[in-house]
């Protein structure tokens, strides 16, 4: 995680400390103190259910 000055992609703030988020299709996305537990929940539900259509779409190959 790194540390940043800019908008938060969840409440669109201008904070002076952003959050990095990071998914698993290499996007990103920045998330101030205030909205960091929700995008953390929000990140990891994507990924998990990228990973979930990637496992299915390796089992058809």
């Amino acid at each position: 995680m790194e540390s940043a000055h800019g908008t938060c992609d969840w409440c669109k703030q201008f904070v002076g400390q952003l959050t990095k988020l990071e998914y698993i299709d290499g996007m990103s996305h920045n998330a101030c103190p205030e909205c960091h537990d929700f995008a953390r929940i929000d990140v990891r539900q994507f990924n998990l259910a990228e990973q979930a259509l990637r496992d299915k779409q390796a089992k058809l190959k």
